[in-house]
């Protein structure tokens, strides 16, 4: 997006329906709406009333070029707080073009990317906050990042953030008046109060920091690294859960050199599975790039799927596989253990031995056995993920915290509210707590956008939404 569009007074117009449908549906906005649709639509007594839709002709120097339904939209009642119309034509490449030519050559500008939705927050229909939820929910693959930008939306993170917001902001002014009078000797604002309101503020701020992590997950897709040693059936296991034919199967070790990245979604929670290359020793330069990359992409899972021969288990242990799980760093993992091929293993004592032997190394884990190559087990696993994530446990009212943005806006805030607090207990003047305090309020009203200031910020904002939003 241009810098100098931001501040412009043009009618911008653009298609804003996807492709490939049957209808298009083409967005004009700004004060020359009504004078520059109506130089191209025809219809019987119109009368422009707000959230009515006209049927007419669409022509351009007397040429037919469709038949349109318009609908008007009066400032400030539209989705760009402007007068706002919008042309339903048939979704005709031809047609599509040759309207919003015309619409430019008759005084509209080309919309950037997100500048529809630029212009709500620039005249207060949205904060920033319910702007960005805007581009999350155009690209909601599943269930859950549906909720979660459905929430900021309808305003529920700026609810909360007002509130914070709106308490600190009392005893910052009782404090600006405290240095009114500061000859005088008075305290308006009372210190013990205040520590309390921060004490309390910093462990909400703490949570919805906390939130960050599992927050970016659900809405980035949850990672799930499949790691094993060679032929244990790891490719095997991402075309089972897949269901489809996407990685190469092999009895020869080390056929998958490099990582594979698929994404599933399971009852509306998306999770990006990452198959990769088995962990072994190996002098082989190339397959030893695919298990470094094994272990990075391990690094960075929320969950790791742990999988084992079941054939190879009763023969010789697991103590190689155990050796090669070392330098993964498991205290913050997530791991389900899956015995896979047990499908080769038809004596149940064998079975229960093979679980028995996994089970004695892995005590506090769950432990699956499956068949990835006859779809055994792959129910139980996937019930397995979804109760490992977390996702199940998500209330209606948890407000997860997705944007990097809003992230640092918040570790901002909680850094200024711990000097507050250190000010309090060490009885600092009035004039140096409130100093901290309007840094506290900034990084709050950052989040929204209250307290947002240069035209480069909202045009790194708005520059990842699609054009015609």
């Amino acid at each position: 997006m241009s810098i100098t569009h931001l501040t412009d007074n043009a009618t911008i117009c653009a298609l804003a329906s996807g492709r490939g449908g049957g209808i298009a549906l083409i967005r004009v906005s700004g004060s020359e709406t009504l004078r520059i649709v109506s130089h191209f639509f025809t219809t019987k007594d119109v009368e422009w009333r707000p959230r009515h839709a006209y049927y007419g002709l669409w022509k351009i120097h007397g040429t037919i070029i469709d038949e349109v339904v318009v609908t008007y939209y009066r400032m400030p009642h539209s989705y760009t707080g402007e007068d706002l119309v919008e042309v339903s034509c048939h979704a005709s490449p031809y047609i599509i073009r040759t309207i919003i030519e015309g619409l430019i050559r008759e005084g509209c500008r080309p919309a950037d990317p997100g500048e529809y939705t630029l212009r709500s927050y620039l005249n207060g229909k949205k904060d920033l906050t319910e702007a960005e939820a805007v581009a999350d929910i155009i690209v909601a693959e599943s269930a859950v990042q549906h909720r979660i930008a459905l929430q900021q939306i309808q305003g529920r993170l700026r609810t909360e953030l007002e509130g914070l917001h709106s308490a600190l902001l009392k005893f910052a002014s009782l404090m600006e008046l405290e240095l009114d009078f500061s000859e005088e000797d008075v305290e308006f604002a009372n210190r013990e109060q205040l520590h309390t309101l921060a004490v309390s503020i910093g462990q909400r701020i703490d949570q919805l920091i906390a939130s960050f992590n599992q927050g970016k997950s659900l809405h980035d897709g949850i990672p799930i690294a499949i790691i094993g040693e060679p032929n244990t059936g790891k490719s095997t296991l991402l075309n089972a859960l897949l269901q489809e034919e996407r990685a190469i199967v092999s009895d020869i070790a080390g056929t998958t050199r490099d990582t594979i990245e698929e994404r599933l979604i399971i009852e509306g929670v998306l999770f990006r599975i990452i198959d990769t290359a088995g962990l072994r020793e190996t002098s082989d330069p190339i397959e030893r790039i695919g298990i470094d990359r094994t272990y990075q992409k391990a690094e960075k899972a929320t969950i790791i799927l742990v999988l084992l021969d079941a054939v190879k288990v009763l023969q010789r242990g697991i103590d190689s596989l155990l050796a090669q799980l070392e330098p993964i760093k498991s205290e913050s993992k997530q791991q389900i253990i899956l015995i896979n091929k047990m499908d080769l293993i038809p004596d149940s004592k064998d079975q229960e031995q093979a679980l028995s032997l996994v089970t004695s190394h892995f005590p506090e884990n769950c432990i699956i056995p499956l068949s990835a190559k006859e779809g055994l087990g792959i129910k139980s696993l996937q019930e397995a993920m979804l109760t490992t994530s977390g996702a199940l446990q998500i209330g209606e009212e948890d407000i997860f915290i997705t944007n990097e943005r809003h992230l640092k806006a918040l570790q901002e805030a909680r850094e200024y509210l711990l000097r507050v607090l250190d000010a309090l207990d060490t009885g600092v003047s009035a004039d140096l707590i409130v100093h901290d305090l309007r840094f506290v309020l900034n990084a709050l009203g950052e989040i929204t956008g209250d307290t947002i200031s240069g035209e480069d910020i909202l045009h790194s904002i708005f520059t990842h939404f699609c054009i015609g939003k």
